[in-house]
């Protein structure tokens, strides 16, 4: 919504967000707190995601509205549902998008290829409809706005259509904390040199009150969840404050957590590729230095 919210402001249309659930009115207020026109299209249907229907429901509103641009988060969802719209439809598609702005007529997209290594822009001018998924976490988040309103939206979805049907939710039995919302991430790596040696992480975390993440070692290992992995296979986050304790700096890290307000790095190693991007450095041990923060902040 802010990708979009920004774009519209350059091009001087407007931005349009569209719901599709089975109630959630509440919600469709909510986004409209943003600034934005919501298209509100409830149906039992739409209850649940199922490709197939959220597609009959995408094609439906192109159809009649004829967006420049369909913005769709790079989730689990958003590309599966990007690749059949576009296929469906004949439209372009730009995947994992991290930037977009107008260059004139055209559209320019930001991606990231390589682990990271190489950012390209690809330039797209087009009469018809541009699909693109964008990264969560790669644009700061929205904040409210006047002239939202909801416009309760029909949609033609045949159930008997679509090939697969959504039998139920399987949660975990202890649901994990979402990094992406938290404002302050203290993230351990190698450097913590064994698990027993997390519980220190924890606490420095807690004392500064934040949660703890980790490097893609550490979740491989099962000293934490994937859930608690940033980086590029793991999660993108922009808190106020990410501390980075024992992590050497790997582009696959970086490239989740680079865009934080303050980044902290604690690292023996006066070379580590994290310093480059950290805007305060500590060579130190990790395991001597947080046990000091630690009294200082108690005192």
């Amino acid at each position: 919504m802010a990708a979009g919210r920004t774009l519209t402001g350059q091009s001087g249309g407007a931005a349009r967000v569209a719901l599709f659930g089975r109630g959630v009115r509440a919600l469709a207020d909510a986004l409209a707190k943003l600034g934005v026109e919501v298209l509100l299209a409830e149906d039992p249907a739409l209850a649940e995601y199922t490709g197939d229907g959220y597609v009959q429901a995408v094609r439906g509103l192109l159809e009649s509205t004829k967006p420049r641009l369909l913005l769709v988060a790079h989730t689990a969802e958003g590309y599966d549902l990007a690749p059949a719209v576009a296929g469906a439809l004949d439209l372009p598609l730009v995947t994992n998008a991290v930037g977009l702005r107008l260059d004139g007529d055209r559209l320019v997209v930001t991606r990231r290829l390589l682990n990271e290594k190489v950012q390209a822009e690809v330039e797209i001018g087009s009469d018809r409809t541009i699909v693109v998924t964008i990264r969560p976490g790669s644009v700061k988040a929205a904040g409210p706005a006047a002239g939202g309103t909801v416009i309760p939206t029909a949609v033609a979805v045949d159930a008997t259509k679509a090939r697969t049907r959504f039998v139920r939710i399987e949660r975990p039995m202890v649901q994990d904390i979402d990094l992406a919302a938290a404002d302050v991430i203290v993230s351990a790596g190698r450097g913590i040199q064994k698990k027993e040696n997390l519980p220190l992480v924890e606490e420095f975390a807690k004392a500064v009150g934040g949660v703890v993440g980790a490097s893609r070692p550490l979740t491989d290992m099962d000293w934490l969840p994937k859930t608690r992995q940033v980086g590029q296979s793991g999660k993108t986050v922009r808190p106020k404050l990410y501390v980075a304790c024992g992590i050497s700096g790997a582009m696959q890290h970086v490239a989740g957590m680079k865009d934080a307000g303050l980044i902290i790095a604690i690292n023996t190693d006066p070379t580590a590729p994290i310093f480059e991007i950290a805007h305060i450095g500590f060579v130190a041990d990790v395991l001597k230095l947080l046990p000091a923060t630690i009294k200082e902040l108690r005192a």
